[in-house]
């Protein structure tokens, strides 16, 4: 009984070898000579289709040079989550699936295209996993044990905030683009953008003559800022409408490119002869505003007087980068016009 055992599997291993032994055969035949069949004709097909698909696919991945180091990141990602920057992705015909409230609150302009956006808070690590982002895009300032939660969710990338930092806000927009690989769109916005500029600054060529400055400021409850050229309408004004700032405030605040919180007793030593003023409301900013605006003080500026103070909304102006840029430009010009019949 044993040896029949034996004998029966090597029967089975004899079988099996000459089916092997055929099938080999039967492709030398197939691709012998002229290679019939395969790409190389040597037999080897499906291997090297699969070498050759692999050498001219595109790659899934690159790295990108963050302010958080060298970040692998999607070529062409998805699924992303901008705690800011979102004017910028807009620009660009990108809509995140996630934002920080922050941002989304107090782009009010945007409303519209950011419908569908969910907020996740200022930052709940939470809320960005459950929206399974394949890239997150983070202002540099904030936190690092922020950044490290986010990290093991998904490739996240730290951006300087020109806000803070002073840099041109369409630098911003070049370096969104070239991250997420929007590169030529981020040109056609930029050329967009400085030929809708081009034509508001012609429009309000009339009303603010080559000799009088503009400054922009800011009202809160505790202070009264003057504010540097990325904030507010300061960029439009100044790098886009070529005007002039008001003297002292180009030497200490535009220059050095931080807002300066001043005492009420020398807003007259800054003020310009066009004033563009925000309110921050809460924590009582209305009613210091209200009070500031009551004044003697106030009122016996040249600005007040020859009704050149241009109030405008704070969330509308709080945001400066991309598509709010663009359409912060209608604002003004409407606003500016208004007031110089």
């Amino acid at each position: 009984m044993l040896f029949s055992k034996q004998t029966l599997k090597l029967g089975v291993v004899m079988i099996a070898l000459t089916l092997i032994l055929a099938a080999c055969g039967g492709n030398q035949s197939n691709n012998g000579g002229s290679g019939a069949g395969s790409a190389n004709g040597n037999g080897d097909n499906k291997p090297k289709q699969e070498a050759g698909s692999n050498q001219t696919e595109a790659p899934k991945t690159k790295i990108y040079k963050a302010e958080n180091g060298d970040i692998e990141v999607p070529v062409n990602p998805e699924r992303i989550v901008a705690i800011t920057f979102l004017g910028d992705l807009l620009a660009l015909g990108v809509t995140p699936v996630g934002a920080g409230s922050i941002a989304l609150d107090n782009s009010v302009l945007l409303k519209e295209e950011l419908s569908g956006v969910t907020s996740v808070g200022d930052v709940s690590v939470e809320a960005v996993m459950d929206l399974e982002p394949d890239l997150i895009i983070v202002p540099s300032y904030l936190p690092g044990e922020t950044v490290e939660q986010l990290v093991k969710i998904a490739p996240t990338v730290a951006i300087p905030w020109f806000g803070f930092t002073g840099t041109d806000p369409l630098d911003q927009v070049k370096t969104i683009g070239g991250l997420i690989g929007k590169e030529a769109e981020a040109e056609a916005f930029i050329a967009r953008y400085k030929e809708k500029a081009a034509e508001a600054k012609a429009r309000i060529a009339g009303a603010i003559g080559p000799d009088e400055t503009v400054g922009s400021y800011s009202i809160w409850a505790k202070s009264f800022w003057v504010l540097p050229k990325g904030r507010d309408a300061g960029y439009n004004l100044l790098e886009m409408f070529g005007l002039t700032p008001q003297a002292k405030v180009n030497e200490e605040v535009i220059a050095t490119g931080e807002g300066k919180d001043i005492s009420l007793e020398v807003v007259p030593e800054y003020a310009a002869d066009h004033m563009f003023v925000t309110v921050y409301e809460p924590d009582g900013g209305s009613e210091r505003a209200k009070e500031i605006m009551e004044g003697s003080l106030w009122n016996n500026l040249d600005a007040v007087k020859n009704n050149h103070v241009y109030m405008l909304d704070m969330t509308e102006f709080w945001m400066n980068d991309g598509l709010n840029l663009e359409k912060q430009l209608d604002i003004l010009v409407d606003i500016i016009l208004a007031q110089n019949k």
